[in-house]
């Protein structure tokens, strides 16, 4: 069993087809590329929060450039997620216009338009499980 999320290199699944492959849990930092779902192709390294719970139980959250709040926790034992998501309006309308590499600072520019030209509420919840593999 892991020990800790810190570290792991994974295959990390969510509802409606969404893969995570890989993604990189280091230190303060979450590294991942969207190999399926609604905006396959995504890179990105997102700067997070990071807590131990209980032991086995661990809790990370990130802003994303979107305006995306992304909360992450992390059951080692059973290898399970839960995500609670809050996405911009803009986004949930169309999640594909987050294809692209979040290290692109063309990317960055675009996203940063959108952000200042497009509605942000209502906001759409994601809440869900998931599972993870290390790979």
């Amino acid at each position: 069993m892991l020990t800790s999320i810190l570290g792991a290199r994974l295959s990390w699944h969510f509802a409606n087809g969404w893969v995570f492959e890989p993604a990189i849990v280091g230190p303060d930092i979450v590294d991942y590329t969207l190999k399926e779902g609604p905006h396959a192709g995504r890179h990105a390294i997102q700067h997070f929060y990071f807590q131990r719970v209980a032991p086995g139980v661990e809790t990370t959250v990130w802003y994303e450039e979107s305006g995306a709040l992304v909360h992450i926790t992390w059951y080692l034992e059973t290898q399970t997620t839960h995500r609670f998501a809050a996405l911009p309006a803009w986004l949930a309308e169309d999640m594909t216009v987050c294809r692209g590499d979040n290290q692109d600072p063309a990317f960055i520019e675009k996203i940063r338009k959108l952000t200042s030209t497009k509605q942000d509420w209502p906001r759409h919840i994601l809440n869900d499980e998931g599972y993870f593999k290390v790979i």
